[in-house]
């Protein structure tokens, strides 16, 4: 058994994975629901329980995870001693995650660039920041143990431009705003919710917009880009009433939190199409418009460590592209 004492107030599974980096939070998680851990001699089965100073935590020797390394062609956008940039596809998880240890970018990683097992968290090398499974688009790799403590450095001090096209069902009542509202765990496994936790800012512009007559039969059943210096006073949404009315965002990030965007555009009223965990939807008059969340990190900005600037985009994928033409909202150039 392994005893520890803890040095300040904080949730168990964070404090123990911070103390056996080799082993994933997910399954300390797991250890902890399955009474495998007790707290000064008492069984506790809550993750996020408190433990504090003089605690006594007594918990299983564990098989430390180890990644396997696959064959994967990962999109290389940039690369130097140090660092990397991937062009992450939906569909691919950036690390394993409770309960979902399948084939991996960390996985793929191994390959890719070989001794990056050593930079970072083993279940995660040389990742210091993530997108979610269904979001696409551009994401950071440290290669090196320098390069690892530079980016983090970069994303606590809130140096690194991050921004993502969202589509958005509905339009906001401001073309341009920020949604300042922090943002905690709902209670479940994977949701968040909004008005509590950690702090979180999201800045949104409106690029585009978009209204489809629901009658897919009438003559005005198709879309109609809309002139966003002209929107109807009285409606609320700035598009004529009885309409299914979308707004592509571009969206960006003050903080990192977990579906920091999809949890304040949900707030807002205005769900990103095609994310079922916060009310968005992937049909419209029967028609299939996407298979996952239309989020794609688009744009990334940071100083490198030789102070010279990288600027970096990522051109919408296929299936992001099909979804505005059937919308007939066109992408600014």
């Amino acid at each position: 058994m392994l005893h520890s004492i803890a040095n300040k107030s904080e949730r168990l599974d964070k404090f123990l994975a911070g103390k056996i980096s080799e082993v994933s939070r997910g399954k300390i998680q797991k250890a902890i629901k399955d009474g495998l851990v007790l707290v000064n001699g008492q069984k506790i089965l809550e993750p996020d329980f408190q433990v504090s100073a003089d605690d006594q935590i007594e918990l299983p020797e564990f098989e430390p995870y180890k990644l396997k390394a696959i064959s994967y062609k990962l999109k290389v956008v940039f690369e130097n001693q140090d660092l990397a940039v991937v062009d992450k596809p939906a569909g691919l998880m950036v690390h394993p995650a409770a309960g979902r240890e399948g084939d991996t970018l960390a996985h793929a990683l191994l390959t890719r660039f070989p001794g990056i097992e050593k930079v970072g968290e083993p279940h995660r090398p040389g990742i210091v920041h993530r997108l979610d499974e269904d979001t696409s688009g551009l994401l950071l790799i440290a290669k090196t143990k320098t390069g690892y403590e530079y980016l983090k450095n970069l994303f606590e001090s809130r140096s690194i431009e991050k921004e993502y096209l969202a589509l958005v069902q509905g339009v906001p009542e401001k073309l341009h705003g920020i949604i300042d509202v922090p943002i905690g765990k709902a209670g479940t496994h994977q949701k968040m919710r909004a008005g509590e936790g950690r702090e979180a800012i999201t800045e949104y512009s409106v690029l585009a917009s978009a209204s489809r007559n629901p009658d897919p039969g009438s003559r005005s059943g198709a879309s109609s880009s809309q002139d966003l210096s002209d929107r109807d006073p009285e409606s609320s949404s700035g598009l004529r009433s009885g309409s299914l009315q979308y707004s592509l965002l571009l969206v960006k990030l003050h903080t990192g939190r977990t579906h920091q965007i999809r949890v304040h555009l949900a707030h807002l009223g205005h769900p990103v199409v095609g994310d079922s965990l916060y009310g968005g939807k992937f049909k419209q008059s029967g028609q299939q418009l996407i298979k996952r969340q239309f989020l794609h990190a688009h744009r990334l900005k940071l100083q490198l460590m030789d102070g010279t600037w990288l600027e970096l985009e990522s051109e919408l994928p296929e299936d992001l592209k099909k979804v505005l033409k059937i919308l007939n909202i066109k992408f600014p150039s």
